[in-house]
């Protein structure tokens, strides 16, 4: 299992995310934004999952990256445009 950070261009991103992670029983947890990584809304999360099944809970126009969690570090994997 890997550990996924999703930042969102607006709160509704977070909300949403976090309503269908709940509806899948999925493990997550909603956080602020870690200080180095700060933009978006303020809030992100923080998904447990298979390698690459980060991709099921990408939501287009609301999700604006996803970064893996390698020990202390983030490393950006994917970027997305606005709604």
């Amino acid at each position: 299992m890997t550990e996924y950070l999703f930042l969102f261009h607006s709160t509704l991103g977070v909300v949403k995310t976090r309503r269908a992670l709940q509806a899948a029983g999925a493990e997550f947890r909603v956080t602020d934004i870690p200080r180095q990584l700060r933009s978006g809304c303020g809030l992100c999360v923080w998904i447990i999952c298979p390698e690459e099944g980060y991709q099921v809970w990408v939501m287009a126009g609301l999700t604006q990256s996803v970064y893996r969690v390698e020990g202390e570090q983030w490393k950006c994997i994917a970027t997305y445009p606005s709604g």
